[in-house]
């Protein structure tokens, strides 16, 4: 049964929409005052306030300018004109004497999450509005007291006040506006980092839309809502939509009670209720198909400009040639000494042919020193079991140790190592071209795990013939790209850049998801193993969470570009002096419902302060990453583990993982540079002339090391460099003049942007970014 996808925003959960379904009437607008008490920044200016709404066409209310300070004090009153569905904008002014004043940064707050009083009033209290620069990173506050009320728009008769209630609270959770300035707020007004959805699924009906007839909402004894239909005497914890389904689609129950809907049109059936949204997006998914498997075609791992100087085995024994079959793509080689030819490549018939024997591991020590572990005995030796001999650094494959370990050495050392473990004879995986996704997990999961070792055999059903490696590859495209179908709902893309993948927290709408995502895990290691390519990657922390390694803040900056920016606002500036009411709690929201996770035992109660907020943005760090998908990552990993150990990627950084998993591809310079845009350069500014200079000297892999330095991935887009995307839409590359000459280049993933250091010669520039493309683990100054 195919399953569904919780990509795809769905509307605001917020009580205070006022969809036209919801109102009988407009609603009217009334005076609400506010005081602008203060602000605080870091830049000493002259600087004023401006207050606009957006259901008001009056002209923007000013205050007065306070000169030459980076905390001004105005404690001055503005009317504004809104309802309680207004938004007010806040504009944070520098004054200019001779040209256009400078917006240093802006703040908006929902009137309908601000506190009030039983009878609507306005709270007469002090509420805090963050003040976020044209990057959206935090640059200051702005203290600000609302008083009056805001007309309420009139609902229709049915609706729930107390749910009304909870949605007013949640959206003052996740606002980016303000928290009470109270000592102990409550939950709904306590100050925290609220995580956004980012695709995850959300209920189809909003919290305002009646249930259909004959249903009920109950709370079972966890307190988690769930839905009652008395016409059939069944439940659901999907919240009914009163909605029809599009043309074509069919709601049905399984014979264990569990609701699933069939659409007659392509038929296929999934778990979620279909929305326009999720169909667009699989529409989408399936269209980019043709286009993006010409571009994954020309992927390599490594150049190919000739066999010889580039096989990561090394060069071929003296009289040895390597050519390549013209009907079948099979490679072969030639003994020009005896004129014979062969399969079989002569670099690795020095060793045995023969498997290890059972229990039998081979391994690589830090020196690249080839070892064999004994699983019975639990013992090590040098020696090959099958030979009795050592082998040396590298064995037959004939590379020297290098004392720089390159990507080309380490490639050779994983290859090694999975032919020295792999398994005779070849496995049979057979398959329909229409059910790629459900035929393959049934052939994958009723393997012996170790089986997936041996040399793949692909057959599609109705198309006999042979495969030497072309249909396992089109084989492993094909079901990577359906891993991402929508209806499945397992992965979704980090943020709006539709490059990589991160596991869905929603993905238990999907009953059998964790065994998906262990079949999945055998699956990329499969791909590993055999050397073939997948079509879509995963995020950066995703490939150091395989390799063990610890994730640190600069990695949420790909994934999470709001909660990145709030973080490093929180860590430069001194919380004391903000008088913040934030603890070791996080508000996320998930399938449409607000939740709160305490970071450590008694978070709700443990405030943050400057002593222990590096402590509080490690937790949230950590808890980002594992939010809702710790049951599925172990999953995943061990499906991974059954096929073959990850410590063989011991070798590897995340960046080479991605290289290994993605391949490369010939990346157009001529593209790249005429889609960059500049700040604080010009196109013949010498710094960029020589930036450009030096990514034409560059070869593949590094220009791809680069592209993963800036953009987060070392994909490019089907369409070009034109069609990049950044966490807010579409980014072209950028290179901003920042910093001074020793700095070292930094990177913003998230904007697609390189501050690039005004260095005073080719040669410094060329060392300062080899240096930091090289780096694994942030990026700072020298």
């Amino acid at each position: 049964m195919a399953r569904n996808e919780p990509n795809q925003q769905q509307p605001s959960s917020s009580g205070s929409n006022g969809t036209s379904s919801q109102t009988n009437g407009s609603a009217k607008s009334s005076k609400v005052t506010v005081k602008v008490v203060n602000a605080s920044f870091t830049k000493v200016v002259d600087s004023y306030v401006e207050i606009t709404s957006d259901t008001s066409s009056a002209a923007p209310k000013k205050t007065t300018v306070k000169k030459k300070t980076s905390s001004p004090e105005w404690n001055e009153h503005l009317n504004i004109h809104a309802n309680e569905s207004s938004t007010l904008q806040f504009k944070l002014l520098q004054k200019a004497k001779l040209f256009e004043d400078t917006c240093l940064g802006t703040a908006k707050v929902k009137l309908s999450t601000v506190a009030k009083n039983e009878n609507g009033e306005f709270k007469n209290e002090t509420m805090t509005a963050y003040l976020l620069s044209k990057d959206n990173s935090r640059m200051g506050t702005l203290g600000l007291v609302f008083t009056g009320y805001a007309e309420r728009k009139r609902r229709s008769a049915g609706i729930n006040r107390a749910e009304t209630a909870a949605s007013a609270s949640s959206e003052a959770s996740t606002s980016n506006g303000a928290a009470s300035s109270s000592r102990r707020p409550a939950t709904a007004k306590r100050d925290t980092l609220a995580v956004p959805a980012n695709g995850a699924a959300a209920t189809t009906a909003t919290p305002d839309e009646q249930l259909p007839e004959g249903w009920e909402m109950r709370f079972d004894q966890y307190g988690r809502k769930y839905y009652v239909d008395h016409t059939t005497k069944s439940t659901t914890w999907e919240k009914p939509s009163t909605q029809p389904l599009p043309q074509g689609w069919e709601m049905r129950r399984d014979p264990r009670g569990r609701v699933y809907y069939v659409d007659h049109n392509t038929r296929t059936t999934t778990w979620q209720r279909p929305t326009a949204d999720m169909l667009e997006a699989h529409e989408q998914w399936q269209s980019g198909r043709d286009q993006a498997m010409i571009q994954w075609e020309q992927r390599f791992l490594l150049q190919q400009n000739n066999f010889n100087a580039d096989d990561p085995l090394g060069p071929l024994p003296e009289g040895w040639e390597k050519r390549q079959d013209p009907n079948t793509s099979r490679m072969y080689f030639v003994n020009h000494v005896n004129r014979t030819t062969q399969w079989e490549d002569p670099r690795t018939q020095g060793g045995s042919d023969q498997p290890l024997p059972d229990g039998w591991e081979m391994r690589f020590t830090e020196q690249g020193v080839p070892f064999f572990i004994d699983h019975h005995s639990k013992t090590t030796t040098y020696n090959d079991p099958r030979t009795g001999k050592p082998v040396g650094p590298l064995g037959v494959v004939g590379v020297q140790m290098a004392m720089e370990k390159s990507f080309r050495w380490k490639i050779a050392q994983f290859r090694y190592l999975c032919l020295s473990n792999s398994v005779p004879n070849h496995v049979k995986i057979t398959v329909s071209r229409n059910n790629v996704f459900e035929d393959s997990f049934q052939e994958i999961m009723r393997k012996n795990a170790v089986d997936l070792r041996r040399r793949l055999y692909i057959q599609f059903r109705g198309e006999e013939g042979l495969d030497y490696g072309g249909v396992a590859r089109e084989w492993f495209f094909l079901l990577s790209h359906e891993v991402l179908n929508p209806m499945y709902c397992l992965f979704m893309y980090a943020g709006n850049n539709n490059y990589s993948l991160q596991i869905n927290p929603a993905s238990f709408v999907n009953p059998d998801h964790l065994k998906y995502f262990e079949y999945i895990g055998r699956f990329i290691a499969m791909a590993l193993f055999h050397g073939k390519f997948i079509y879509s990657g995963f995020t950066m922390p995703f490939y150091k969470k395989m390799l063990n390694k610890k994730i640190v803040l600069k990695d949420i900056e790909q994934v999470d570009s709001e909660i990145y920016n709030s973080l490093m606002w929180i860590k430069d500036n001194n919380i004391d002096e903000c008088d913040m009411e934030l603890y070791f709690v996080a508000d996320y929201e998930l399938l449409g419902e607000l939740k709160t996770y305490e970071l450590k035992e008694g978070g709700s109660d443990i405030a943050v302060n400057e002593a222990n907020k590096l402590e509080y943005i490690e937790l949230l760090v950590e808890w980002r990453f594992n939010r809702g998908v710790e049951q599925q990552t172990k999953a995943f990993f061990t499906g991974f583990n059954s096929v073959f150990p990850l410590e063989w990627m011991q070798y590897f950084d995340e960046r080479e993982l991605e290289l290994l998993l993605c391949g490369m591809q010939d990346v157009d310079v001529d593209d790249w540079q005429r889609n960059t845009v500049y700040r604080h350069y010009a196109p013949q500014s010498k710094q960029v002339a020589w930036f450009w200079q030096w990514v034409r000297s560059l070869d593949q892999e590094k220009r791809a090391r680069l592209l993963q330095f800036v953009t987060g991935t070392c994909r490019v887009p089907v369409g070009g460099f034109s069609e990049l995307m950044g966490s807010t839409g579409p980014q072209l590359f950028c290179i901003e003049r920042v910093g001074k000459e020793n700095w070292l280049p930094r990177s913003h993933t998230c904007f697609n942007r390189l501050d690039l250091p005004p260095y005073r010669s080719y040669d410094q520039l060329v060392e300062k970014l080899n240096m930091a493309i090289e780096m694994t683990e942030g990026f700072g100054n020298e």
